[in-house]
């Protein structure tokens, strides 16, 4: 026992083995690293473990001593040296590398740029290009025939035409679709009804398919997708959205919602949003609101859901490295290890972070900061962490800003004045650009497509037909001048669906020598005007289909009208249908 840095007195060797035994058991060893006897760790506590050069502790029943009765767990801690309060060293202030000039592609791409008379129709086009409506006449066709269905078949012509009457939908918008082809004329629209009957509108809206059931891959399957039935859709459009559209050099990764309340695995609840229910879309917006990529959250994965927000940021950023871009991100996604693993990719990254995240620096309490101070630290790798004291406390974490950067933003008083405040340039830049997303989704609710279904994937097909709108809005506000309003834009591209069935069917009347019938409308009379018995007299006219008992199954034919009224009923001695109308029922 010579090797002993001390003595053990009134300890037997069992006992000494059964207490050493105890003490390594409820530690938690770490790798060894021969500079020093510390190991940083992920975890919030540090990990101790012994040097391992220390001569192994053998003990002997001739090496205790019963005059000392010290517990061999305070000997032993005695030995452990106490490890410092912040392991990953966020002391000292170091300047970052700031961004190189930006020499990348950007905006608009020359597939774009060197299109001749680029109309608003023609700009849609490039994303729901005749590729992929094609795809839908056929899958739409399919589904029908695999349903039995007896109605005539689809083309380009009807589904174009569907799709614009959608889009005009969100433009003029009624409780229900069929309000539209209403017989009632304060509330039909003559224009849509005039496109396509009620019926077929409803046929395609039934059949409307965009993949092939039958190959569906069933849960537990290889090649299961949750997304099956809209993959085409979200494949096409990510391909058409990169290819006209390079990224700008700032950028802004963010979740935006599409509404949904039905059955889905892949409904998402989030109270503190405007839509608290439905489905979750990480967005890639660039500076003038652009939708460059996207991805559909589908729920937890069969791994492991931990670091969500980094893979998230990666994916988004794939094939974006070493291009000095810099990204604007929340707290969701956030982290020191993420900016660093960015940092060596030369993405530059900014973004407000969860307090909670581990390997954050030890910042000053609440109650230490007045309003507009803020504590900054800079570790090792040149990642700069804030804490800026406004009503409430704002975490910040920046690969590229200065910690010594600041600026002043005007803040309201509870009079009403308005007072300037100090805050970092890092967190001033966050908030100058982190709306690029919000843009995007400002001018997608605009007029929006927002028709509940019971088919869970329709609500994701509109959002992506108004998502084309909006970015071929942006294309073409940045293509013209003066600039046109979204609910113009999507009036142009409303009528450049339809117009090819509306050639079309003026040019078969015109070869059958027909003029288009006009639509006949169940008329409407204010119940003042129709229960008033004093002035209802029949009037003998052409002859019409009865307002009382015609339907459209079995039509009655009348030479009678109401002259006060003007609508057609039916008059005679086994006909009651004029004073059935004008009584109150």
């Amino acid at each position: 026992m010579d090797s002993l840095p001390f003595k053990l007195k009134g300890w037997s060797y069992d006992d000494l083995q059964d207490e050493l035994n105890n003490i390594y058991n409820d530690a938690e060893p770490i790798p060894f690293e021969p500079e020093s006897v510390f190991s940083e760790s992920e975890d919030e506590d540090d990990q101790i473990l012994l040097d391992q050069t220390t001569p192994a502790l053998n003990f002997t029943d001739s090496d205790t001593d019963p005059e000392d009765n010290v517990p061999l767990s305070i000997l032993a801690t005695n030995l452990l040296p106490v490890p410092p309060v912040n392991s990953n060293d966020w002391s000292k202030l170091v300047e970052p590398v700031p961004p190189s000039n930006f020499t990348s592609e950007s905006g608009i791409k020359p597939v774009v740029r060197e299109m001749v008379d680029p109309t608003p129709y023609k700009l849609f086009k490039l994303f729901f290009n005749d590729g992929l409506l094609d795809h839908i006449v056929f899958q739409t066709n399919l589904y029908a025939q695999q349903s039995f269905s007896k109605q005539k078949l689809t083309e380009i012509s009807e589904i174009k035409t569907f799709l614009g009457i959608n889009l005009l939908m969100g433009i003029k918008r009624l409780p229900s679709y069929r309000d539209y082809w209403s017989t009632s004329p304060d509330i039909n629209d003559a224009y849509i009804s005039g496109l396509m009957p009620v019926k077929r509108f409803s046929w395609l809206l039934s059949n409307f398919h965009l993949n092939n059931n039958v190959l569906m891959p069933k849960k537990g399957e290889a090649h299961y997708d949750k997304l099956y039935k809209v993959r085409p859709l979200l494949i096409a459009l990510a391909e058409n959205f990169e290819r006209c559209m390079a990224p700008s050099r700032e950028l802004v990764i963010d979740e935006s919602m599409i509404k949904f309340k039905g059955r889905s695995s892949l409904k998402q609840y989030m109270p503190k949003k405007p839509i608290k229910r439905g489905y979750k879309v990480w967005i890639l917006a660039n500076k003038n609101g652009y939708c460059q990529k996207f991805d559909i959250y589908i729920g937890k994965a069969e791994d492991a859901e931990k670091q969500l927000g980094a893979r998230v940021i990666k994916q988004m950023l794939n094939g974006l490295e070493n291009k000095e871009h810099i990204v604007y991100f929340d707290n969701f996604f956030n982290s020191t290890e993420l900016l660093e693993d960015l940092k060596k990719k030369l993405i530059h990254a900014c973004g407000t972070v969860n307090p909670s995240r581990k390997t954050l620096p030890v910042f000053k309490p609440d109650r230490k900061l007045k309003r507009g101070e803020f504590e900054v630290f800079s570790n090792p790798s040149r990642i700069v962490a804030f804490k800026w004291r406004d009503k409430r406390s704002v975490y910040l974490l920046s690969n590229f800003h200065s910690p010594f950067g600041t600026t002043e933003v005007n803040r309201k008083e509870k009079n009403g004045t308005t007072t300037k405040v100090r805050c970092p340039q890092a967190l001033s830049d966050y908030n100058a650009n982190m709306n690029f997303v919000d843009k995007f989704d400002q001018n997608l609710n605009l007029y929006k497509i927002n028709r509940k279904s019971k088919k869970w994937w329709h609500r994701i097909f509109f959002y992506f037909l108004d998502a084309a709108v909006v970015n071929a809005f942006v294309l073409y506000k940045e293509l013209h001048s003066p600039k046109i309003s979204m609910k113009e834009f999507r009036r142009s591209v409303s009528q450049g669906l339809v117009a090819d069935l509306v050639i079309k069917n003026k040019r078969k009347a015109y070869s059958c020598g027909e003029t288009v019938a006009k639509k006949q409308f169940k008329p409407f009379i204010p119940l003042e005007i129709r229960h008033n018995q004093s002035s209802h007299q029949p009037e003998r006219d052409s002859r019409r289909r009865c307002a009382k008992c015609s339907t459209s199954k079995q039509q009655v034919r009348t030479n009678w009208i109401c002259s006060v009224c003007r609508v057609p009923l039916c008059l005679g001695a086994n006909k009651t249908c004029f004073q059935d109308f004008h009584t109150f029922e």
